[in-house]
This record gives structure tokens, sequence and C-alpha cells, in this order.
């Protein structure tokens, strides 16, 4: 597999000067992936997610001082120790002349967005979306079936244990008879692999419940599932959230 670098944004710096707001565990990871993709040079430093952190630069909640201290123009957002809540709150930090870019720790892919170009710059490991290959399609669609047959069989069970039981099995039903899938897209893009409207978004959020997040924030995640796609993901999730699942 090669790394493959797109950039839609045609007046990107020739040569960035990238922080990562990361700890020590995931700034290493995600140095790996610029390193691999040959963008090492980029990388100037490590912008701390706690305090007293002696190995970073500063702390992710100063970081409109340190934009007048370094001398930076990228800035790379490790989403894991520091939550969704919190990046979206050190983004309204940022000057407009610094671009965001952004990685889900455990998966293989940099997202660039900034005000101007959401799209901004796809950087993966990964040669396309994997909910793109036809077998993963099919796996999803297995655990879609399989997991809706055991819910049908045993609904005496859940008659206790769901909200909205009812709904709970019609969902059921839609699910099994391929009208809806377990787990979708949080909000619609055509750039996406197509699936079937979810029961549940991405991010564990009812698709019938209003979304806490800006829609920014949720077209990253939906890249990051259809990029990163694992069925066992999908399973994890849908008992994690099994409670919901009756909603519509």
């Amino acid at each position: 597999m090669y790394w493959k670098v797109l950039n839609d944004n045609q007046q990107s710096e020739v040569h960035p000067k990238t922080l990562i707001v990361a700890n020590q565990a995931e700034y290493e990871k995600t140095l790996q992936l610029m390193t691999d993709a040959g963008l090492r040079e980029r990388v100037i430093g490590r912008i701390s997610v706690e305090e007293n952190d002696a190995g970073a630069v500063g702390h992710w909640k100063k970081i409109k001082q340190l934009s007048g201290v370094f001398s930076f123009n990228e800035i790379i957002f490790c989403a894991g120790t520091l939550s969704f809540r919190n990046i979206i709150d050190a983004l309204q930090q940022i000057p407009r002349n610094i671009t965001a870019k952004f990685h889900a720790v455990g998966s293989h892919s940099i997202v660039g967005s900034d005000s101007k170009d959401l799209g901004g710059e796809t950087l993966t490991k990964e040669n396309g979306y994997k909910l793109a290959d036809p077998y993963n399609l099919r796996l999803k669609r297995l655990a879609d079936v399989l997991t809706s047959g055991i819910f049908i069989l045993s609904f005496p069970v859940h008659l206790f244990t769901v909200k909205k039981p009812v709904s709970f099995l019609t969902n059921c039903f839609l699910v099994l008879f391929g009208n809806r899938t377990w787990i979708g897209y949080a909000v619609n893009e055509k750039y996406l692999p197509v699936i079937r409207k979810g029961i549940i978004a991405c991010n564990g959020t009812p698709v019938s419940y209003p979304q806490q997040f800006p829609e920014e924030s949720l077209k990253m995640a939906d890249q990051w599932y259809a990029r990163d796609y694992e069925p066992v993901n999908d399973l994890r999730l849908l008992f994690k959230v099994y409670s919901k699942l009756g909603e519509r």
C-alpha cells in the first residue's frame, strides 16, 4: 500500500510547520503516520492535553497564546485523550490563518479541515475507504442480519431492557430486510461509500436525536468510520447503545 496525500486547497503552505495536540503516546503514533508519509519535517513539537507535561511546548487551553510565541501554521488534534468537546473549544482559539487537522486515535488517517475547505487534506495509509470494499459491505450486512435475527428470536427478553420495545422490533425487521442498517452515518455526504440509513449514527447517537456536535465534527466522524471500518466496532457500538435501539 502507498501513502496518498489529497490536497484540494490550492493556497496551502509549501512548508507547513505543524504542532500536534496529544499525549506522548498519541503523539508518537501520529508522528509515525507523518514519518511514513514523508512529512516528518513538518512537525515542530507537541501541545499537551494534560497539565504539567514537561515534554510539550504548552497546554491546549493556551493555544491562542502559543500562536504568538511559536511560528506554526498547521495543528493536528488527536481525538483520544482530548475529547471532541475540548477540540471544539480549542478550535475557537485558533487564528484564522492556522489550518486544523484531525486524527482519531486508533485510526490510520489524518483528515484536514478549516473554515474555508472542510475537505482540505486527507493523509491516509489506506487506499480509499474500507467501506467501499464489497467484502466489508457484505460483512456489515451479515452482522446486521445475524444481530437482527437474534434480537427477533429473543424479543420477549428485550421487552424489559430496551426503551420502546415495539419500535425496537420494527427496527429489527427493517434492518433484517435491508431497509436500514444498525450503524450508519451521522450526516449524509455524497463522497462517502453508500450505505443504508442507520438506526444509530457512528458516533453512538440515534439518528432521530438532535446531534450535540457541529456538522464539521460529524463529518469527520463519518470519514473515520468509513475509512477505518471494522465489523467488530459495529458490534461493540451496537451493544453499547443497546437500550436505544428502539429509537427511530
